[in-house]
């Protein structure tokens, strides 16, 4: 049987196809086969990553010398450091605060009810957050905000947090309280070890649809040094109670759709950020050792002379004049201040390479890889570096909208996986002691639990670049209907019933005190006179000047321009 000789066309590119299946035979693969998929190309050459299953205990272990790397990034680089405390203080803040928003139609009741109901739940909710005790918190250390604070760090950092939400008895009539665990002590005791499956990973229990129902959970950390160690046990705690209140908190954001346990978000940026250490290291030493002024004394004789000092007495003679100098240093050496003196031995010298330090590329290294730090932090570079240089208005703005956006994204999932179900147990508890009624009665807060548990979390403001053009555009916006007053307020970081409960307060104080209603339609341009000087004349918008004649300043134009 004849062989078919291959046969090879050279497009005009360069590139070689084949033209009989003997010669694709040759070069492997497919003509339909997708680039990415090829194994003949430089750029893919030993990448053949595994198809995992992001389920397995394998996948876990990872996860484990990832965590610790990340804390360690946490606690020695600064960069890295300051860049989650940026994140955490612009998603979560230090006092974030309860929005309740009830479905009040599907309550069959008013809006004006659900106002009330709404504010005297959230004043309920605040006094039990902030309690002076903190007893909101199972330690006794940290306010709620401080202890949402706290676990959004964990989430960040770490990939995951855990909590367990308690009944103890404080002297309080509502008895929740919340304890954070570390992640890591959620693990699969010795004797479950051979039953992980799809109904038990990592420490989590699941049921046939994959939906966790429990979690055992160590009596301690792994690392504990405590003799006590031997003694730890493990606890299985169910995700929730027989009424459906969560006992058990584990929330993580899944990049897989079958993971059941989180990853740092730091997991992409360690071997740079590590990099950059060192460089950063290496710099720093070369500054300081260029900074110390270094003197080396020649010491006199010869090679001879040196060996006879060295040798075992009586075996060689020294120069007495020799003997008396070495005597001479070892009781009185050269010090001088801010300087390091060296004793070099006979016929030595100093030889100093260039090392070329400060290393002119250093900056731009350090720029290049705080950028892709920033990057998976959710951060802008000047966030992270605190370098503002280059940023104007456009930038700065564009800047903000990007990092909002990202803002808001993580703190809806975070509050509506971890604080909002704190605040249904919370809830439940209110309406179980009668502290708070619901429509139908304790007993209809089960049926309608989502509807009367719905709620917000007002975090951080959004902040601005230019204060004057951002209000100026609000006021736009919602005079043309394209945004309320709410959302206005809203984005500032505050309460709106708070913002009118104060405006309705203000107003009425200085009706009392009878001062005039305050002119808020004064522009800024109008506060100060010609000469830089307040003016005071309560100019408006038609009126500048203040003296009762409206749009002087037009008139002015017009009799100018008449001839």
């Amino acid at each position: 049987m004849q062989t078919e000789k291959p046969r090879f066309r050279v497009t005009t590119r360069g590139d070689v196809r084949a033209v009989t299946p003997s010669a694709q035979a040759l070069i492997g693969g497919s003509n339909q086969q997708r680039d990415a998929a090829r194994n003949d190309l430089p750029e893919f050459s030993g990448w053949r990553p595994n198809v995992r299953f992001a389920g397995t205990s394998s996948y876990r272990y990872d996860s484990d010398t990832v965590l610790g790397r990340a804390r360690d990034l946490d606690e020695n680089n600064g960069w890295v450091n300051g860049g989650l405390d940026r994140r955490v203080e612009s998603v979560i803040g230090v006092n974030i605060r309860l929005s309740a928003q009830p479905r009040h139609t599907l309550l069959n009741r008013d809006y004006e009810w659900r106002m009330k109901w709404t504010a005297d739940v959230q004043d309920r909710f605040t006094v039990w957050a902030n309690d002076i005790d903190r007893r909101c918190d199972a330690r006794k250390k940290l306010s709620f905000g401080a202890i949402a604070k706290l676990a959004y760090l964990s989430y960040a950092r770490d990939g995951e947090v855990a909590a367990e939400i308690r009944d103890d008895k404080r002297g309080l009539t509502n008895t929740t309280n919340v304890l954070l665990i570390e992640p890591e002590r959620i693990s699969t005791p010795p004797e479950l070890q051979g039953q992980e499956g799809p109904l038990l990973r990592g420490g989590v229990a699941f049921d046939k649809n994959g939906a966790p129902v429990g979690y055992w959970v160590r009596s301690g950390h792994p690392a504990d040094p405590s003799p006590a160690f031997q003694l730890q046990r493990w606890d299985y705690i169910p995700a929730a109670g027989k009424t459906g209140r969560t006992k058990f908190l584990h929330v993580f954001s899944p990049r897989r759709i079958e993971q059941n346990r989180g990853i740092s978000r730091l997991a992409e940026v360690m071997l740079p950020a590590k990099m950059l250490d060192r460089v950063d290291r290496a710099e720093v030493n070369a500054a300081l050792k260029a900074a110390i002024f270094s003197l080396f004394i020649k010491s006199p004789g010869t090679t001879d002379d040196l060996e006879g000092a060295l040798a075992p007495a009586g075996e060689a003679s020294v120069d007495p004049w020799v003997d008396a100098y070495l005597n001479l240093r070892e009781k009185q050496p050269v010090v001088v201040d801010g300087a390091q003196v060296t004793h070099l031995l006979p016929d030595e010298d100093v030889v100093t390479p260039d090392a070329g330090h400060p290393n002119s590329n250093y900056p731009n290294f350090a720029k290049f890889i705080l950028q892709k730090v920033a990057g998976s932090l959710g951060i802008s570079y000047p966030q992270l570096s605190q370098d503002w240089a280059g940023i104007n208005y456009s930038s700065a703005r564009a800047l903000l909208n990007e990092l909002w956006r990202s803002f808001l994204e993580d703190r809806h999932f975070f509050t509506q996986a971890f604080l909002t179900p704190i605040y249904a147990a919370w809830l439940e508890v209110e309406v179980a002691n009668g502290d708070v009624k619901v429509p139908g009665g304790p007993a209809n807060f089960y049926r309608s639990k989502t509807a009367i548990c719905m709620s917000e979390w007002i975090g951080p403001g959004r902040g601005s670049v230019d204060p004057l053009k951002e209000a100026n555009a609000n006021n736009l916006d919602t005079a043309a209907g394209r945004m309320s007053s709410v959302e206005a307020i809203l984005e500032r970081g505050r309460d709106p019933i708070d913002v009118m409960a104060e405006e309705q307060w203000f107003l009425a104080e200085r009706e009392n005190l009878g001062l005039a209603v305050p002119n808020h339609n004064v522009k800024p341009d109008t506060a100060t006179g010609e000469d830089g000087s307040a003016s005071g004349n309560g100019g408006t918008v038609d009126d500048r000047d203040g003296d009762g004649k409206p749009l002087e300043d037009k008139s002015k134009k017009k009799a100018g321009a008449q001839p």
